[in-house]
């Protein structure tokens, strides 16, 4: 009696728990739901604030664009009108452009509908000359609005300050001016279509005069308590866009209550059979016990001992060792390029692999010997009681050439190879974590070494981890102190000797070694992971440099900038890069982005997806170093490239290499039927010089024109003198 009144009693215990855990479960998922709602208002609100600020961007180069006319023609701007049309048609979301000699607009195009504004003063009789005195002083553009128009709607006026060079002054000139519908600006978004889909947004900004908040357009339906908010830069101010979403979370919370309640209806009805069967309970623990605790020591996949059984294992090898004075050897083993082979065939061919490696070492080493699965691609073995570091190399040898044979996968065959790093006990270290570390770092060496090979462990390689654990520290630092600078080498044009365009190559001005050279801490930004916020300031200083041709009124030549293939994998590359320019107002036909054949062959589907966002951007593509990689003429069509670089291993010995001087004359014909620029790396001799522009190559890189140049020389750099053969050196 008393067993069923307490069976009872953990019944309805069970059913207590059970269903608050559910309702308590049911309120994290809803929780859960929320949060995933935000998320999507978030990436919608982002998407949107991001075409708002790109169109508004895009319209407001107008102004640029005049301006440089201005000041090309000295204030003399003849045939305004074609060139403001030819202007508008090719940048879009500009309602009128304007020109305004001391301020007051003179020109306007399309005049019709805008003849009010000739005559006006908008330095001292616009409503809004507070943004045009703000753009006299700080020689910026200003954006003023929105404000209702005279002639009707909404809208906002870009000035853009023209200044002229006068005996070494800058004069101001006046205002080249674009007129911008709210409308229009607002019709390159899908506002509209969201709010069909029952989203509503607030588009705001602080009034410049006031200081209140000012929303300039909003949906009919309010704003619910699920929202988000994006900042858009615009110039001289910023806007605010709120979008939200109503979701109602009644239902779910019902069905959750209604599951929880049934399945702690369930459970507790099985627990009380559980209950009056506690023979089967007990062998059914039993049975789960020995389950888990195989589970706890073996790898699921391959059966083989895992990291910890395996460290324990060592732990005692290393005690009995020490006893009697024994010998043993840890290997640790790691598949090379295994992720392509199971990107390529499907992860249950990569399972299906991996217990076919733990068969073929189990096959290679003695019964007594231990092997385990570190995780992934990597594998252990222990090797008791050896003689010496010769029976360990044999051993090594004889599991490369066993894991060397060809592996049937049912409709696929698979060749692998395996890199392995050998480290000796006593002599190498007398602990499982010492000598795991050990064999690991000789396992990467023999990587570094090219790969299919061993490679026993020494004390340089602990000085070499430290040094790069150092190099690491340093390359963070320097980071945060901006140690790092630009220099800029020439490229030129082989027909004509004018300076194209540059080549940004970064230095580190270490506070203790001086310049040092991207050779030396580059390898290890990859391997850390920093070359992607190195590589992002290489990027926004390249830009910097941009703007300082246009402060020094020098002629602009864009600036190409290697990418990283850890760059190349991160899916918002294209978006960073656009936020720099758009930050430094800097368009994006001056930048160019190049992109080695390893890297493009190292996942072509993502590159491809890549390169199209950039070149969407407006952004150039060069392939560098090209020559050296496995790429074909038809992935290469497949691509929206703008110029190829032949690489300097066919350059430095053209002048006795017939073979060089044939594959250089074969790929500019090949490239050039592609409709892709061609130029040439490492020229160093005027015959090099005139050989290349023979054999079709557009432009050309080297020391026979420049060496990397720091930025104030690359200011003055003008370009090659190549009429004159004898004269090497380039002309400022």
């Amino acid at each position: 009696m008393f067993k069923a009144r307490l069976s009872i009693f953990y019944t309805l215990l069970t059913f207590v728990c059970i269903f608050s855990v559910g309702l308590f479960y049911t309120h994290l998922r809803l929780q859960a739901d929320r949060k995933e709602q935000l998320l999507l208002v978030e990436e919608v609100a982002s998407a949107q604030a991001s075409s708002l600020e790109r169109r508004l961007t895009q319209a407001l180069s107008s102004t640029y664009i005049l301006a440089q006319e201005v000041r090309r023609s000295n204030g003399e701007f003849h045939d305004f009108n074609k060139f403001a049309r030819e202007v508008m048609d090719s940048l879009g979301g500009v309602s009128a452009l304007q020109l305004a000699p001391d301020g007051t607009t003179e020109q306007v195009y399309p005049l019709h509908g805008n003849e009010q504004g000739i005559g006006h003063n908008l330095l001292f009789s616009d409503q809004r000359s507070k943004e045009a005195w703000q753009a006299v002083n700080s020689k910026k553009l200003t954006l003023a609005g929105p404000f209702p128009l005279v002639q009707g709607g909404v809208g906002l006026v870009g000035r853009n300050p023209v200044f002229l060079d006068q005996n070494g002054r800058e004069e101001f000139w006046g205002f080249v001016t674009a007129l911008i519908h709210l409308d229009d600006l607002l019709a390159v978004t899908e506002l509209e279509t969201l709010a069909q889909k029952h989203y509503t947004y607030t588009l705001s900004r602080q009034h410049p005069d006031t200081g209140s908040t000012d929303i300039f357009a909003r949906t009919d339906a309010p704003l619910t308590p699920l929202q988000i908010t994006r900042t858009i830069q615009v110039p001289n101010g910023e806007w605010t866009l709120t979008m939200s979403r109503p979701v109602s979370f009644v239902q779910p919370m019902i069905t959750g209550a209604g599951f929880s309640l049934l399945l702690a209806a369930i459970m507790s009805l099985l627990l009380h059979r559980i209950l009056r069967e506690p023979e089967r309970l007990r062998s059914l623990v039993k049975q789960q016990t020995n389950r888990l605790e195989h589970l706890a020591f073996h790898d699921e996949l391959t059966g083989l001992a895992n990291r910890r059984f395996l460290t324990e294992k060592l732990d005692q090898a290393l005690f009995h060792n020490h006893r009697k004075g024994e010998c043993l050897a840890l290997m640790y083993l790691d598949l090379d390029d295994f992720k392509r082979i199971n990107d390529s065939t499907g992860h249950e061919d990569g399972d299906r692999l991996l217990v076919m490696v733990g068969h073929r070492l189990q096959e290679a080493v003695r019964e007594a010997d231990i092997i385990g699965r570190l995780g992934g691609d990597e594998f252990a073995v222990i090797l008791l009681n050896i003689e010496n570091a010769d029976n360990a190399r044999q051993v090594a040898e004889k599991i490369i050439s066993t894991l060397s044979q060809p592996v049937n996968l049912g409709q696929h065959e698979a060749t692998i190879s395996a890199s392995i790093g050998i480290t000796m006990a006593p002599d190498d270290g007398s602990s499982s974590s010492e000598l795991l570390r050990n064999a690991d770092l000789a396992m990467y060496n023999a990587k570094r070494a090219g790969k299919n090979q061993l490679s026993f462990y020494n004390s340089v390689m602990q000085e070499q981890a430290l040094q790069a654990m150092v190099l690491e520290d340093e390359l963070r630092r320097a980071l945060q102190r901006r140690e790092f600078v630009l220099m800029f080498q020439p490229i030129v044009s082989l027909t004509s000797g004018k300076n194209i365009k540059f080549e940004a190559l970064i230095r580190w001005q270490h506070p203790e070694r001086g310049l040092l050279a991207p050779g030396s801490f580059i390898d290890i930004a990859e391997q850390t992971g920093l070359i992607v916020p190195v590589g992002y300031w290489v990027i926004e200083a390249a830009c910097e440099f941009i703007q300082q041709q246009y402060q020094h009124g020098v002629p602009v030549r864009p600036v190409a900038v290697n990418l990283s293939v850890c760059q190349l994998r991160e899916p918002d590359l294209a978006c960073k890069i656009e936020r720099i320019m758009a930050h430094l107002k800097v368009p994006p036909y001056l930048l160019e982005l190049e992109i080695t054949e390893s890297m493009l062959m190292e996942n072509v589907e993502l590159a491809m997806t890549l390169i199209n966002q950039l070149q969407q951007l407006g952004i150039r593509i060069s392939i560098d170093d090209f020559g050296t990689g496995y790429s074909s003429l038809s992935q290469l069509r497949q691509l929206p490239f703008n110029s190829l670089k032949i690489d300097r291993l066919f350059i430095k010995d053209l002048e006795t290499s017939l073979v060089d001087q044939q594959m250089v004359e074969a790929i500019t014909a090949m490239v050039h039927k592609l409709d892709l620029m061609v130029v040439a790396e490492g020229i160093e001799t005027e015959w090099q010089m005139a050989f290349l522009a023979a054999a079709g190559c557009d432009h050309g890189q080297g020391f026979l024109f420049a060496r990397p140049l720091p930025a104030a020389d690359a200011l003055q750099y003008r370009g090659h003198n190549i009429r004159s053969k004898g004269d090497q050196k380039a002309t400022v």
